[in-house]
């Protein structure tokens, strides 16, 4: 029993591992990205369809990737992932134009799809507690490689060129593939075939079952805000600003350390406060965050410690909503958590486009940007309280 809980949580740590590299291929790159439209001769728009792509290349996938680790077993699926991974980040490093680059990313953001198929198994193999600790923890590093990504991505752009990121992208997807092949679980499998129709008929009871879809839209809503952050950060603070790699690094980890404090706080609050406390909670926190900043937005300090107070209320609720949409144990956690990842990912591409847009008839400037992030944050502290308020019979398993 011991030696298999062990593996669980081993199996739990290599999956982060792969999750912040997955992620932070991203991040880092995003400081080099300048870099990367001035080699290609591109316009400065590319810096944030790039982000996009790459979140639309895990949309690309996911709708069938649920039913196939239903079929074939979720650790096939995740091991597929992390390889395929690999080999597109070998594309991007060795990219000649633009267009192979932008093409490499969507490809490469298909790879973050498998990450939902380690989710329901995490669901599936912890109890409420240690599930909510663990999707914490995870939740966080899928948005605390904004903060770790970006400082390594600086420095190696900064005494390098912007092709050694992805260097090191292979090299932590390497170490996660290892990790993942020794220690993730077998999960069950269905021998049935494949139909269409069955499949279009389940992720139809998954989307009108109770929960799910307000759950959704309090997730996108909320974290919203932190996307545009990591979309629009560059051009506001190198752009916009003219300041350095150094102080770009020091804002991003001003504004995204939230996440790091609320990973390390909810380890004592689960148990202790419901689930729908720290919903609640987590929420008008986030939104304080964000009216400070809009009222501060003159200033790039106030503003960085205002998406600080937000990050740190997201990472306060993120978990325990993600924790009461997978709880539905009559419908299939591969399915579910494909659903929801489609959902949000094409919604947060579709935001930071049209933030992008809205921000650059503004020259990227701090009222533009705090403005863009209040509209989300005002949304999903409604969404969000009804959802919780829908859900405060439900206590800890």
């Amino acid at each position: 029993m011991i030696s298999h809980m062990r593996n669980l949580y081993l199996f739990a740590f290599f999956l982060v591992i792969y999750e912040f590299t997955a992620y932070s291929a991203n991040d880092m790159i995003m400081p080099g990205m300048i870099e990367v439209v001035k080699q290609f001769n591109a316009p400065i728009s590319y810096v944030a369809l790039s982000l996009s792509l790459y979140m639309l290349g895990e949309c690309a996938i996911q709708l069938w990737l649920g039913p196939l680790a239903e079929k074939y077993g979720k650790r096939k699926a995740i091991l597929y992932g992390n390889f395929s991974f690999l080999i597109f980040t070998l594309i991007i490093a060795t990219s000649t134009s633009i267009e192979q680059f932008m093409l490499g990313r969507w490809l490469q953001g298909s790879g973050m799809a498998f990450i939902a198929m380690g989710y329901a198994l995490i669901h599936e193999k912890f109890n409420d507690k240690n599930a909510v600790r663990i999707i914490a923890i995870m939740g966080n590093v899928s948005i605390l490689a904004p903060l770790i990504g970006p400082l390594i991505g600086g420095v190696i752009v900064s005494v390098s060129n912007w092709h050694y990121v992805f260097v090191l992208s292979l090299i932590l997807g390497s170490i996660s593939l290892i990790g993942l092949y020794r220690y993730a679980p077998e999960s069950n499998t269905n021998n049935d075939q494949m139909n269409f129709r069955k499949i279009l008929i389940h992720y139809r009871e998954i989307a009108y079952s109770a929960n799910f879809m307000q759950g959704v839209c309090s997730i996108l809503f909320a974290a919203m805000p932190l996307l545009i952050w990591i979309g629009i950060a560059p051009n506001l603070i190198l752009y916009n600003l003219k300041l350095s790699y150094s102080k770009f690094i020091i804002y991003q980890m001003i504004a995204i350390g939230g996440l790091s404090v609320s990973s390390l706080v909810i380890q004592f609050l689960a148990g202790k406060w419901e689930l729908h406390q720290l919903i609640r909670r987590g929420c008008y926190i986030s939104l304080g965050g964000i009216i400070l900043s809009l009222i501060g937005s003159q200033s790039i300090n106030i503003i960085a410690i205002g998406i600080f107070i937000y990050s740190f209320g997201l990472g306060l609720s993120n978990g325990s909503i993600i924790r009461i949409i997978m709880s539905n144990k009559n419908l299939s956690q591969s399915m579910t958590a494909s659903l929801m990842t489609f959902i949000q990912t094409l919604a947060f591409a579709l935001g930071i486009e049209l933030s992008d847009f809205f921000c650059n008839k503004f020259n990227y400037s701090g009222f533009s940007f705090t403005f863009a992030c209040t509209i989300f944050a005002i949304i999903a502290t409604l969404v969000t309280r009804k959802f919780a308020k829908a859900n405060e019979s439900r206590n800890w398993q």
